[in-house]
């Protein structure tokens, strides 16, 4: 849903003035929910780079303890670098228009101006601690992203997304792929990471059936065994190994693709 300057300007201004005072965590939070609010979504929340330097959940527009990642996502830079990534969640499929994508970049700047603010004054608090942590792998992020724009010809923000997503998907900290880019290793195409999402898929289906088919002969051998038939009972039971083989094969063929 397109999203007015006169709007965002509306919402921005209805926040008033905001009180550090009050604590992070909760000004915080009076800021995502305005965003939500005005994007018509179910929940914005924040994740920043924590000491281990992967993206962690720091809070959110409602009382929600913790989220996967969004379903758009933009960068909040603090200084020399992003400390993490503002994330807007919706229950269902959602073509995102540019106003509204100008929208949550400029409430990713007003978060970025509070965390700011929080470091000047010294706030205290484990919302705090993790801010300190994220400002500490700062550059090394800033030094991928700035490889990225330069490399793959992409913006900022999309470079920082394409940095979560290879993250995500390979399991590693946000950090640890950003060093492996600023060491000059390639990040997996989009492409790349639909393929191994979809090379699980077929491989879970493929797993489902073999076991359905194991637990259906376990199921006549142990009818068999009961009728005195031994040797019907032991050739069920064989046909059932070789199915637990077959799921054998197929995880570890998958694993193989996904290493290549």
């Amino acid at each position: 849903m397109p999203i007015e300057p006169a709007q965002l300007a509306q919402s921005l201004g209805a926040l008033g003035t905001l009180d550090l005072e009050e604590g992070l965590a909760r000004t915080l939070q009076q800021v995502l929910r305005s965003a939500t609010t005005l994007l018509g979504v179910d929940r914005v929340g924040l994740m920043l780079v924590d000491p281990a330097g992967a993206l962690h959940w720091a809070g959110a527009s409602d009382r929600v303890v913790e989220a996967s990642s969004g379903d758009l996502s933009v960068p909040v830079q603090v200084g020399d670098g992003p400390v993490g990534t503002l994330d807007v969640y919706v229950s269902a499929s959602r073509e995102w228009d540019d106003s509204e994508v100008a929208a949550l970049q400029a409430y990713a700047g007003l978060v970025a101006s509070l965390l700011a603010a929080a470091v000047s004054a010294r706030v205290t608090g484990r919302l705090a601690d993790q801010l300190h942590g994220a400002l500490e792998h700062r550059s090394l992020i800033d030094q991928a992203v700035a490889i990225l724009v330069d490399r793959e010809g992409v913006d900022a923000s999309a470079a920082f997304e394409w940095l979560g997503t290879a993250a995500r998907s390979s399991g590693c900290p946000l950090v640890q792929v950003a060093r492996a880019v600023v060491g000059g290793a390639p990040l997996p195409s989009d492409r790349l990471v639909q393929a191994k999402a979809q090379r699980r898929e077929a491989t879970d289906l493929e797993v489902a059936v073999h076991r359905r088919d194991s637990e259906l002969h376990e199921g006549a051998a142990r009818r068999y065994q009961r009728r005195g038939q031994a040797g019907r009972a032991q050739t069920e039971r064989l046909q059932a190994a070789a199915a637990r083989g077959r799921i054998i094969d197929a995880e570890a063929e998958r694993r193989r693709a996904d290493r290549q």
